[in-house]
């Protein structure tokens, strides 16, 4: 059986910041044909009141010229084997990504070298490395450089999956060099070498990693493109053959408005989505000063707040939108700047228009089971989990079509269809999108309410794509043996 230990920065309900904590919470047990295990920091904020925690061992790794103890814990989850590595001086924090470029630096340097470190410590050899996003991007060259010469690591592979490729972790390459101790080479002409002598560790994992997945076939094909590549796209054209794109899925156990344990106002299911829904609409209507109405299109958004989500649109356009009568509701963290911007719609539009910038995984989940609508606006969008997790709650996704909502929102024509799309990134098209869906609300309640249905039983489990995962996982594997024969 393929051995793969998955490597994340953070890991759902342990310690979440967004999507890839769902992702790295569910992936692992659903994939059925291999043995995966979860690796990841022991963060001084993380969610350790959860589980039981068993201390496995210490070991120590050198590490800006010292030898730094790591003490490595272990609990199981879901049926899943979780490591996690203990160093209080670089993982003490109040979020795992606090925005301050040099302490991330150094706190994901230090992970993949102490990962490095643990695996010869514990006597644990995977076949695969899944490793995700840029804060893992340098174990990918550490493995390839590594195998070369020591037998332990000869038969590893690596598997990089993008996540976003918006945020690639820039940093001081000598810093990075000094830490790592990789050869000139990866930093003068290989994956980690950038501009103005800086380091790249996105793009060192897209350089070495054997494999390179994103989280939907669109994406992958789209970051090939100057508009989506970030600057990688020539890179990623030239190692096309291993680029491919695998769609999240979504762990129906823990997103059900059936079993939800934060819906604490009662379950609903398709059978009595209208009442169920009422319930928490009402909730929220009172505590945002909201005006009282069943029947009121109540539209959320539920994204961190940057400038990929497009919240400058649902800004443009917030006096169309509510000038026919509905009501929208805000939500998540993000940048200063889209702070502002929703605070100040909110002022501008008392009894209307909510906001709640901070994220608050309760809120969320009650926000999903309230709205009648998800506004997903998105300028580019990877994979997106939230308008999986809004059709779940019978919540209709209104969104452009990009990315990963190109893959899983259907537009509503003739009777079919998951939601509202629409194409170009301006005000006027996003209310249209908009506009359609209250039109269908309030003149066609037989027809929204058959929408509702067809979104809450639609499938967007894990079941395919943890299928492809594993014949990833399994290929690269007999690959690396017959290599080595």
């Amino acid at each position: 059986m393929t051995q793969v230990l998955f490597v994340t920065a953070e890991c759902a309900p342990f310690i979440k910041a967004g999507g890839l904590g769902d992702v790295a919470a569910s992936l692992p047990g659903a994939v059925k044909g291999c043995e995966v295990r979860v690796v990841l920091p022991y963060y001084s904020c993380m969610n350790d009141e959860i589980t039981e925690f068993a201390f496995h061992a210490s070991f120590v790794v050198d590490f800006e010229g010292g030898r730094r103890r790591v003490r490595v814990y272990r609990a199981e989850r879901s049926g899943v084997e979780h490591y996690f590595l203990q160093a209080p001086d670089y993982f003490t924090c109040e979020k795992p990504y606090d925005g301050d470029c040099g302490v991330e630096t150094r706190r994901f340097a230090f992970f993949a070298c102490a990962l490095m470190a643990a695996l010869p410590a514990l006597g644990y050899r995977p076949d695969i490395l899944h490793l995700n996003d840029w804060h893992t991007g340098p174990l990918a060259a550490m493995i390839a450089y590594r195998r070369r010469h020591d037998p332990f690591y000869a038969n590893m592979r690596t598997i990089f999956t993008i996540h976003n490729l918006r945020y690639q972790g820039v940093c001081d390459r000598d810093y990075m060099q000094y830490c790592t101790r990789l050869p000139d080479e990866v930093f003068d002409t290989g994956g980690m070498a950038w501009y103005d002598r800086t380091a790249n560790p996105m793009r060192c994992g897209l350089y070495y990693a054997d494999r390179v997945t994103t989280v939907s076939e669109r994406y992958a094909e789209e970051i090939q493109q100057p508009e989506f590549g970030e600057g990688m796209d020539g890179l990623l054209r030239e190692r096309s053959a291993v680029v491919s794109g695998i769609v999240n899925g979504l762990d129906y156990e823990v997103f059900s408005p059936e079993a939800d344990t934060y819906l604490t106002r009662g379950h609903y299911g398709p059978a009595d989505v209208r009442e169920g829904k009422w319930r928490y609409k009402e909730q929220l209507q009172r505590e945002f000063g909201l005006r009282i109405d069943r029947d009121a299109f109540l539209a959320a958004s539920i994204s961190r707040l940057t400038d990929q989500k497009g919240i400058d649109l649902i800004v443009a356009a917030a006096g169309q939108l509510v000038s026919r009568g509905a009501q929208i509701i805000i939500t998540g963290d993000g940048d200063d700047r889209h702070t502002r911007m929703v605070n100040e719609l909110a002022k501008r539009f008392p009894g209307q228009i909510a906001a709640y910038p901070v994220f608050n995984e309760a809120f969320s989940r009650i926000l999903y089971a309230a709205a009648d609508a998800l506004l997903m606006p998105s300028r580019f969008e990877p994979c997106g989990l939230s308008q999986l997790i809004a059709m779940r709650y019978g919540t209709v996704p209104i969104v452009r079509r990009t990315g990963g909502l190109r893959d899983t929102v259907t537009p509503c024509e003739g009777g079919a269809g998951l939601g509202f799309v629409f194409d170009g990134y301006t005000p006027g098209e996003f209310d249209a999108a908009f506009a359609a869906a209250e039109r269908l609300y309030h003149g066609d309640r037989r027809a929204w309410d058959a929408l509702i249905q067809r979104d809450m039983r639609a499938d967007f489990s894990w079941d395919a794509s943890a299928v492809r995962y594993e014949a990833l996982y399994d290929g690269l594997r007999d690959e690396a043996l017959g290599a080595s024969r």
